[in-house]
């Protein structure tokens, strides 16, 4: 595969014909913290109805002043949407990657998930500037648009339990409400990303396991 292939065929469109690339910024001042954290899409997505310019996308994140980057895609999600050298740009750009794939419309084991809030945890103690993104962007948040086989936003959910890891006081419910209220009422949409959110704390006080396979999953 050819490291510019997220370029190829007829990927050369006009600026006024590319997709939005569009950030939310999820403000953590209920969990005390004085600190913002981006919620995107995929930059250089072509997929769909969607075309994205990976290189101005990232000119953008870095006007932004974003430092580190959570990527939740698969290495196969990522060729399937035609960004298969993302992490290497990601990394070329002085961004800190931080690779934590689970498929889109998933959830992140345990495991996984400790590692991705406390990774984005010491970005907040360090006054980091954070951007999480897994495929789905503002697009696949709204419902009216989408169809059974698109793949739904799942950075959402981290974002909400990110909230209630920092603060004991924020419930589920409100830390779903402070995602909606700025990514829209389409994040956390299913029955298996709500229950999530309203089992995150019973899932994390089980004791974390140790594998070979859950640490080959984090890659940097």
């Amino acid at each position: 595969m050819s490291p510019n292939e997220f370029d190829s065929s007829d990927e050369e469109h006009a600026e006024s014909e590319l997709t939005g690339f569009e950030v939310s910024w999820l403000s953590l001042e209920p969990a005390h913290y004085a600190a913002v954290m981006g919620i995107g899409p995929l930059p250089g997505c072509k997929f769909k109805n969607i075309r994205r310019n990976l290189f101005q996308n990232i000119e953008e994140m870095r006007a932004m002043g974003i430092q580190d980057v959570f990527v939740f895609c698969t290495l196969a999600e990522l060729r399937k949407y035609r960004v298969p050298t993302l992490l290497q740009e990601y990394s070329k750009q002085d961004f800190v990657v931080h690779h934590h794939p689970f498929l889109d419309g998933d959830v992140p084991q345990c495991d996984a998930l400790r590692r991705i809030l406390d990774d984005l945890r010491a970005c907040m103690d360090n006054n980091r500037k954070a951007l999480i993104h897994c495929y789905g962007g503002l697009e696949a948040l709204n419902t009216e648009k989408c169809t059974p086989q698109d793949p739904l936003s799942t950075d959402a959910n981290i974002a909400a339990c990110l909230l209630m890891r920092m603060s004991d006081s924020i419930t589920p419910q409100e830390a779903i409400d402070l995602v909606q209220a700025v990514r829209g009422p389409g994040a956390i949409q299913t029955i298996k990303q709500y229950n999530f959110v309203n089992e995150f704390r019973e899932n994390m006080s089980s004791p974390p396991r140790h594998s070979e396979e859950s640490d080959r999953a984090l890659s940097r």
